[in-house]
């Protein structure tokens, strides 16, 4: 399939054809931003670069960037705790890796691995990541398996209480193509980062400074997270143009055309 670079009249035609409504009782579980999720009922609203794996290495980042000490155990379980269970982790990989390394196929895990400095990680955290991964997955995580190559010709930033399938039988002029585009749902992404925030600080899974509280923390865990999704979208989307996404409670929504992807 030959990448379809989108534009504005054809993202707004996936997103009309494609949205739907947040589950509030599932809000916080999460998928990546990988286009090549495929249309289901329970497909995860809330996207952010690679899924549970990115929320505990945007905790270990934001702990390394402003200087905090970090409990690696209690950060996994409180991610736990807020998404509801060891077994609402989700984690993903592809058809073209590696079954038996855990989020082989993540090419957010896998550039971390390569270069974890530019993600502001030690190599030792980004095992830890995958350790607990391979653990959470023999206790009922899910690991997606995503099939087929990239593909996606847009970046979508999303808030508001509506998700996007990611995937799309586009018509043009030539007939139907198959479409992708990766998305980022900030508006879940921070709201969950606020709970998580709390959390951390209620567990002593990280040790702010004396003068600062869980406000501060959710502020920089939200910073990190926009700073990672730059980071990788450098290395799996240059080119593309970046669209916001604004709801509307009866899914009427805005959208606003951004930066290109450089």
């Amino acid at each position: 399939m030959s990448k379809v670079i989108l534009s504005a009249s054809e993202v707004r035609q996936l997103i009309s054809e494609n949205k739907y409504k947040v589950n509030p009782k599932t809000k916080f579980i999460s998928r990546c931003i990988d286009g090549r999720y495929q249309i289901e009922q329970d497909l995860p609203a809330l996207a952010l670069a690679g899924a549970d794996a990115g929320q505990m290495a945007v905790i270990f980042a934001t702990a390394n960037l402003y200087g905090l000490k970090v409990d690696e155990e209690k950060v996994f379980k409180t991610v736990c705790e807020v998404v509801g269970g060891i077994k609402n982790l989700r984690f993903h990989t592809d058809e073209h890796a590696d079954t038996e390394i855990i989020m082989d196929g993540c090419g957010y895990v896998r550039y971390k691995t390569l270069s974890p400095a530019d993600f502001n990680v030690t190599s030792k955290q980004v095992e830890f990541i995958k350790k607990k991964a391979a653990e959470a997955l023999k206790k009922g995580a899910v690991q997606e398996v995503l099939l087929g190559n990239h593909n996606e010709g847009a970046i979508l930033l999303i808030t508001g209480p509506y998700g996007i399938y990611p995937g799309y039988a586009l018509e043009t002029s030539q007939g139907k193509a198959a479409a992708q585009v990766f998305e980022f749902h900030k508006g879940l992404a921070d709201e969950r980062q606020r709970v998580i925030a709390r959390e951390l600080v209620k567990n002593k899974a990280v040790e702010l400074f004396k003068g600062t509280d869980e406000e501060y923390l959710y502020e920089i865990l939200s910073a990190t997270t926009d700073d990672h999704l730059m980071e990788i979208g450098k290395r799996l989307a240059k080119g593309l143009t970046i669209y916001s996404v604004a709801f509307e409670e009866d899914g009427d929504f805005t959208l606003e055309e951004m930066d290109q992807v450089s």
